[in-house]
C-alpha cells in the first residue's frame, strides 16, 4: 500500500501548472479587468503573493508528511480521524465537482473546433486519461509536461502577436475604480490561480518531497503568473477594459483585435490543449486522496491496492474515473462551481488550523533539511484571514452544497467507524514499537 517516487521537479511543476491554467483564465480575466481596469495587473500580483503564502505553508506540511492525500493526510494526522474524514470528504469532493466542468468545458470548446458531441469528447478524454494513469505516473507525468510545453508556447505566441499592436493610452486611468476594485479583483484572479495543491497530493510519488515540493510550489505560481501578465497586458492594451469587462470570451475578444477571425480559433485551440493537462492533474489527485482514504479504512481496502507492475493505485482510479464521468453526464457547471468554491475553501482554512498545530507538535524534533516557512506565524496567519475572506462570495447555495457532501462524509464515517478504529490502533502500535530504544 505505499507509492514509488517517480515524479522528478518537472513533472511536479508541470502538474502544478497543468491544474492552475484551464478555461477559466480566458473567462476571469475580463471579469477581473472590469473590477479592476487596467491595474488588474496589480491584482493578479497580489493574488499570486497569497497563492504563495498559502503554498509555503502546504510545502512545510509536505515536507513533514510526505504521503499521498494532501489536506486530508495533514488533518487527520493531527487532529484525528474524524476530522481528517471530514477533511478529506471534502477535499475529495472539490477535485470531484471541478473535474466536472473541467472535462464539460473540453467538450464544448473541441465541438466549437470540429463539432465533436460535447459530453462524448469529454467522456472519451476522461477514458483516455484514465488508462494513462493506470499504465503509470511516469508516463502520465512525461504527457503532462509535453502539454504544458505547448500550453506555454502558445500563450507566449499569444504575448508576442499581441505587443507590437498594444494602445499604452488604454492604459489611462491606471485604476479607475480605486483600491476597492483592485482587491475585487485579486479575489478572482486568486481562484482563478488555485490548483497548485494538486502537487502535494501526489507527495508520495514525488522524489526528494523535502526539496522538489516547496520549489514545485513556487515555480508552478511563478510561471503561471507570469503567463497571465502577459496576456492581460496584451489584452487591455488592445480592448478599453470596459468592454473586456463586459465580455464573455474577453480573450477571445482581444484576440481578434490583432489576429482578425484567427484570433477565436487560436483561442480555443490553446484552451483544448490546456484543459486535459488539468483534467490530467484532477485524475491524479482525485485518486491519490481516495487511495489514502481507502489506506485508512475510511473508503472500502481494494481503493488501496497498488498494481504491482504498473505501480499505480489502480482502483482508486477506475473509480475517481468512473464519478468524474457521471458528474460529467448529469451534473450543471454551475452546481460544480458552488460546491467547488465552499469545499476547497474549507479545506484550505483547516490545513492552516492543521499547519499551526503541527507546528507546535513536532517541530522541536524537526532535522534541519526539511522546509519551514519564513516569518512565522506572520506567513500563516495572513493566509488563513485570506481564506476565511474568501467564503464570503461563495453564497448560499455553494455553502448549502458543500454542507450536504460534508453530511454524506459524516454517514460514511459512522458505518467505516470500527474498520478506521481498527486500521488507526494498529498504527499506533507499530509506532510505539519504532519508538521504543534497541538494547543488547
Amino acid at each position: 500500500m505505499e507509492l514509488n517516487r517517480r515524479l522528478g521537479w518537472k513533472e511536479a511543476t508541470a502538474l502544478g501548472i497543468g491544474a492552475m491554467v484551464g478555461a477559466g483564465i480566458f473567462v476571469l480575466s475580463g471579469v477581473a479587468t472590469g473590477k479592476a481596469g487596467p491595474s488588474v495587473i496589480v491584482s493578479f500580483i497580489l493574488a499570486a503573493i497569497l497563492e504563495i503564502l498559502l503554498g509555503l505553508c502546504y510545502a512545510e506540511l509536505a515536507s513533514r508528511y510526505p504521503r499521498a492525500g494532501g489536506s486530508y493526510e495533514y488533518v487527520r494526522e493531527t487532529m484525528g480521524p474524524l476530522m481528517g474524514t471530514l477533511i478529506g470528504w471534502s477535499y475529495w469532493g472539490a477535485w470531484l465537482a471541478a473535474s466536472s466542468f473541467v472535462s464539460q468545458g473540453f467538450g464544448h470548446y473541441l465541438h466549437s473546433l470540429i463539432g465533436v458531441p460535447p459530453i462524448l469528447s469529454a467522456v472519451i478524454l476522461l477514458l483516455m486519461l484514465g488508462v494513462l494513469n493506470i499504465l503509470g505516473v511516469k508516463y502520465s507525468g512525461i504527457v503532462q509536461v509535453g502539454i504544458v510545453v505547448v500550453e506555454i508556447v502558445l500563450l507566449v505566441s499569444f504575448f508576442l502577436l499581441g505587443w507590437a499592436h498594444v494602445n499604452y493610452a488604454l492604459f489611462t486611468p491606471f485604476a479607475p475604480n480605486g483600491l476597492e476594485g483592485i482587491v475585487g479583483a485579486a479575489l478572482v484572479g486568486f481562484l482563478s490561480m488555485v490548483g497548485w495543491d494538486g502537487i502535494v497530493a501526489a507527495g508520495e510519488e514525488i522524489r526528494d518531497p523535502k526539496r522538489t515540493i516547496p520549489k514545485a510550489i513556487f515555480s508552478s505560481i511563478v510561471i503561471v503568473l507570469i503567463l497571465y501578465l502577459g496576456l492581460l497586458f496584451v489584452s487591455v492594451g488592445v480592448v478599453p477594459w470596459q468592454e473586456l469587462g463586459a465580455s464573455t470570451v474577453p480573450v477571445a475578444l482581444a484576440s481578434q483585435r490583432f489576429l482578425g477571425s484567427f484570433g477565436p480559433l487560436l483561442v480555443n485551440i490553446v484552451i483544448v490543449i490546456a484543459l486535459p493537462a488539468t483534467a490530467n492533474a484532477f485524475i491524479l489527485s482525485i485518486s491519490r486522496t481516495a487511495f489514502a482514504m481507502g489506506r485508512n479504512g475510511l473508503l472500502p481496502k481494494i481503493l488501496s491496492f497498488v498494481h504491482p507492475r504498473t505501480e499505480t493505485p489502480v482502483w482508486s482510479i477506475v473509480l475517481g474515473v468512473g464519478i468524474q464521468i457521471a458528474f460529467t453526464i448529469f451534473s450543471s457547471i454551475n452546481f460544480a462551481v458552488s460546491a467547488t468554491g465552499f469545499l476547497y475553501l474549507l479545506t484550505f482554512i483547516f490545513t492552516m488550523v492543521v499547519f499551526f498545530i503541527s507546528r507546535r507538535k513536532v517541530i522541536s524534533q524537526e532535522r534541519s533539511d526539511q522546509f519551514q516557512v519564513p516569518f512565522y506565524p506572520f506567513t500563516p496567519l495572513l493566509a488563513l484571514a485570506i481564506c476565511i475572506v474568501l467564503l464570503i462570495p461563495v453564497g448560499g447555495s455553494g455553502v448549502f452544497v458543500g454542507l450536504l457532501w460534508i453530511s454524506l462524509g459524516f454517514g460514511l464515517y459512522i458505518v467505516r467507524y470500527k474498520k478506521i478504529l481498527q486500521i488507526e490502533n494498529r498504527k499506533m502500535i507499530t509506532k510505539q514499537k519504532l519508538d521504543v530504544p534497541f538494547v543488547k
